[in-house]
């Protein structure tokens, strides 16, 4: 017997939980009382938030009516407020579009097989959207030194696709070492001096760092186990993907569709310093101070 929908059981609960996590984990709401906790995806669909709400009252008040606990409990005009932790969802998902936007212009069909090089900065640059998933989960717990040590990798990733990519002899590409490539990174991208320094100072925690997560609290010493910096961490990964579209581009030029942050004149590639994702990453960045 079908059900009232025509949708397949099977398909609609097939184990796709690893996907389904991390959809999850990238933008969640947290619906909690003392006794019970759960973490939904932060729907635009209010009904959905509002059931799972009102299951949770119901659970802690020990209510048999749902739909009792919806009445008391979830109040309809209740709206989400803007805050600087969903100014920084908005711009890590402007981050992920405009990287999986950049990746998709790329077509092998009928052109010849890439260099060792090429081929290698592709493989390595196709890892880090898993890395930026990763640096936005630990900012959005607040884990900031933790963060800021993905997003350096992420850098330093970058910059060895950038070296790596003029290389055809795999002697020559296994031989770069990967912290020394900043400096070609910096030549085509000054800005990103500015960005490796910071994280830099934040991945390796000196004593003058200590002050940062050491606090007083009812005349107790209390360590700080996270932070709330989100308009810094939304200007990590925004240029951290501005960067990536610009290394991207470069190092799979013959096999780009249309390119948005660099052009080709008289034959050399070169960064275009009003790209569209500037535009994108200063309108982000201008939310946050509309608050100061």
């Amino acid at each position: 017997m079908g059900n009232r929908y025509n949708l397949d059981i099977e398909e609609l609960f097939q184990d796709n939980t690893m996907s389904l996590l991390r959809e999850l984990l990238e933008d969640f709401e947290v619906i909690a009382t003392e006794q019970y906790m759960a973490l939904i995806p932060n729907y635009e669909f209010k009904g959905f938030r509002d059931n799972i709400r009102a299951a949770v009252i119901a659970s802690s008040l020990r209510l048999r009516s749902l739909d009792y606990a919806k009445r008391q409990y979830c109040d309809d005009k209740q709206d989400a407020q803007e805050t600087e932790f969903t100014k920084y969802i908005v711009s890590y998902k402007a981050a992920k579009t405009h990287i999986h936007s950049v990746m998709s212009q790329l077509s092998t069909e009928g052109k010849n097989k890439p260099s060792n090089g090429i081929f290698g900065a592709s493989l390595v640059l196709a890892r880090l959207p898993a890395s930026f998933f990763s640096a936005h989960l630990l900012y959005s717990l607040g884990n900031e030194y933790d963060a800021h040590a993905v997003s350096r990798l992420i850098l330093e990733q970058i910059a060895w696709a950038c070296v790596a990519y003029h290389y055809e002899d795999i002697n020559k590409i296994r031989s770069i070492v990967t912290t020394k490539t900043l400096s070609e990174l910096k030549r085509i991208i000054p800005g990103c001096s500015r960005l490796y320094g910071l994280l830099s100072k934040k991945a390796h925690i000196n004593y003058e760092r200590h002050q940062e997560f050491l606090t007083v609290f009812k005349e107790k010493n209390m360590v700080l186990l996270s932070h709330q910096n989100f308009s810094q961490y939304a200007g990590v990964i925004l240029n951290l993907a501005d960067y990536f579209s610009i290394v991207w581009e470069l190092s799979q030029l013959d096999y780009m569709i249309k390119l948005e942050s660099i052009e080709v004149k008289n034959g050399c590639p070169a960064v275009i310093q009003d790209r569209p994702f500037r535009k994108v990453i200063e309108s982000h960045m201008n939310s946050f101070r509309k608050e100061c």
